[in-house]
C-alpha cells in the first residue's frame, strides 16, 4: 500500500494543502515554522485516534480550537489517496475525513472510504459515516454486481468521535475499511530530534525509532 496524495485543511499551520504524485521517499525541506513537523504529525494523529477517539488525540495537541487553523472557522479536513490491491488490481483508495465541533466536543462530520469498481464512472463509497451512524458495504469484491446491487450494513458506533474504520475494520468482511486500519496500525511516526539521539546504556535492539528518536543506538544495533 503506497500513500500518493495529501491533502488537509485547516490543520494547523496548513489552511490548505495538496501533495500529488508522493514518490516512495520523499524529503521535505524548509524553515523552522513552515510545517514539516506539522505535515507528519497527520499520521501520528490518525494513529492516535485509532488507538482512542478524535477527542483524545485533539486533547494531545490541545484540543480542537488548537489543531484548527487560527483565523479559520472551517471544519478540519484530511484525505489520502493510496493505492490498494482489490482483486488483483491496484486502486486508488481516498479515505476523507472531516472534523467538527458541536457543544464544546469534537465530532466526526465525515468519514468516507471510496474507489471506482471500474474504469469509467464516479468513486463509489464503500464506507460512509456521520455523526456516529452510517454503512458499509459487504460485498464491495462481487464486481459483477452494479452498484445499487452491493450489500450495504447500516451501524451505529458508539460515540460521534469514534472513528468507523476502527470498528467496522476489525472485521473481514469490510475489506478495504480492513485494509486501511491494518496500514494505519503498522506505520512508524518519529519525530526524530538529534539533541536526544544519544548513545543509552541500553542493551539489545529495536526495530523502529520511538517518537522522538532516543532509541537511535538500539535500533542501529
Amino acid at each position: 500500500m503506497k500513500i500518493e496524495t495529501i491533502k488537509l485543511k485547516n490543520y494547523k499551520v496548513f489552511k490548505s494543502l495538496e501533495l500529488t504524485d508522493l514518490p516512495g521517499l520523499a524529503i521535505f525541506v524548509g524553515a523552522n515554522g513552515s510545517g514539516k513537523s506539522t505535515l507528519f504529525d497527520v499520521f501520528a494523529f490518525l494513529g492516535e485516534s485509532l488507538q482512542g477517539n478524535i477527542r483524545s488525540a485533539l486533547a494531545n495537541r490541545g484540543g480542537f480550537k488548537e489543531v484548527r487553523s487560527r483565523n479559520c472557522q472551517g471544519n478540519i479536513e484530511i484525505e489520502l489517496q493510496f493505492r490498494l490491491e482489490i482483486t488483483g488490481v491496484n486502486r486508488l483508495v481516498t479515505y476523507f475525513l472531516e472534523i467538527g465541533e458541536e457543544k464544546g466536543k469534537p465530532i466526526i462530520v465525515r468519514e468516507i472510504l471510496r474507489y471506482k469498481r471500474g474504469r469509467y464512472g464516479s468513486p463509489y463509497h464503500f464506507l460512509d459515516f456521520s455523526r456516529g451512524s452510517g454503512y458499509a458495504i459487504t460485498n464491495e469484491e462481487d464486481f459483477k454486481k452494479k452498484d445499487e446491487e452491493l450489500d450495504r450494513e447500516e451501524q451505529t458506533l458508539g460515540s460521534p468521535d469514534i472513528l468507523a474504520i476502527k470498528g467496522l475494520g476489525q472485521f473481514d468482511r469490510f475489506k478495504a475499511a480492513n485494509a486501511f486500519r491494518n496500514f494505519i496500525e503498522n506505520w512508524h511516526v518519529s519525530d526524530f530530534h538529534i539533541s536526544e539521539a544519544r548513545p543509552t546504556r541500553e542493551v539489545g535492539y529495536a526495530e523502529h525509532l520511538s517518537p522522538r528518536g532516543e532509541n537511535l543506538a538500539l535500533v542501529a544495533q
